[in-house]
């Protein structure tokens, strides 16, 4: 009985080892194991392991003053070109900078003129809207008035302003009005109205 109980807790501890115990016992150990043995047997027929090794790894060429001087050389050579190179940079920096700040003034000036153009577009705007205010004040004064009186007032006015009243009436007291003025004051009276449509 007790040998089946261990031969069991030997399957079980067997099936318990994980897969790094394994390669640990079978491959890493024994090879450690080899190589201690090595090293041993050579040190003992009195080879210098050490030395051995540095004989597999490759050398430096030996650098002579010559070639000190040319690294030297190539040293102090390249670090001048990038002082050089660093010296452009700096000075296409600063013309940069200049240029921005150019620009920068630039824009600000441009940007102030655009805000008095708007102002005087606001203010010419509120004129308009103040002449067309009182244009259709005066049309209405002249849509009362007689065809007659307002056709001997409209003959003193200036084209532009006779013009502005004669759009806003309507268009049987313009037909009217335009029936008693003179007939060349009426056909020019009648072209500027077709241009302003």
């Amino acid at each position: 009985m007790k040998k089946v109980k261990q031969q069991q807790n030997m399957q079980e501890e067997e099936k318990n080892y994980s897969f790094m115990q394994k390669l640990l016992y079978l491959f890493i150990f024994p090879f450690l194991f080899l190589i201690t043995l090595v090293l041993g047997v050579l040190t003992f027929h009195g080879t210098n392991v050490f030395d051995l090794a540095q004989s597999f790894i490759p050398k430096k060429p030996a650098i002579t003053q010559s070639d000190e001087k040319e690294v030297k050389e190539d040293k102090e050579n390249s670090s001048m070109q990038q002082e050089e190179k660093k010296a452009e940079v700096s000075q296409q920096v600063v013309l940069l900078e200049r240029d921005i700040t150019d620009k920068q003034r630039q824009i600000t000036k441009l940007v102030a003129e655009l805000e008095q153009a708007n102002k005087r577009i606001t203010e010419l705007e509120t004129k308009q809207e103040e002449v067309n205010a009182s244009t259709k004040e005066l049309a209405n004064l002249y849509e009362r008035m007689s065809t007659k009186k307002a056709a001997q007032i409209m003959m003193e006015l200036e084209e532009d302003m006779a013009i502005r009243i004669l759009t806003e009436l309507s268009v049987g007291k313009k037909s009217s009005i335009l029936g008693q003025l003179e007939p060349e004051q009426a056909a020019r009276f009648t072209k500027l109205l077709v241009k302003d449509e």
